[in-house]
């Protein structure tokens, strides 16, 4: 898992960079880079523990050749302040689309964790969504887990 800043991604309407048209009832997000479209993630809301599974259809923020960070667990670049083409840029290593960010509870751009997963939440590295719950349940009701 890795905690970076997340943004919204709104344009509602427009085309993702997989051609996929921005509805609020998809579960999307953006990484920056190309290799990542179509695999599935899960983000978890740090602040409040909630998680969902979504779908990579769109490639930001910021940057389109980041491997580095979404691939071999390198920071985001655009955490350096500028992007590759020189942009200044508000540190985001995540776009959410609406679903996911009205899933995760977010009110505002904030910390979000995240991973590559399978369908079902089941982590690469051998995590899975029942250990989320499990801690989500645990940060709700310590009392009782």
């Amino acid at each position: 898992m890795i905690r970076v800043k997340a943004t919204r991604e709104g344009l509602p309407g427009q085309l993702t960079k997989s051609g996929w048209r921005i509805t609020p009832w998809v579960a999307f997000v953006a990484l920056p880079s190309n290799a990542a479209l179509w695999r599935w993630v899960i983000v978890r809301n740090p602040g409040n523990m909630v998680w969902t599974v979504a779908r990579v259809l769109d490639v930001g923020p910021w940057n389109t050749d980041d491997d580095q960070y979404v691939f071999a667990e390198a920071r985001p670049q655009a955490e350096s302040g500028t992007d590759t083409r020189g942009r200044a840029t508000n540190l985001a290593g995540i776009d959410l689309g609406e679903k996911v960010w009205r899933d995760l509870l977010m009110t505002d751009n904030g910390p979000v964790e995240w991973a590559f997963c399978d369908l079902f939440g089941a982590q690469a590295d051998g995590a899975d969504v029942l250990t989320w719950e499990a801690d989500r349940l645990r940060a709700v009701n310590p009392g009782n887990a």
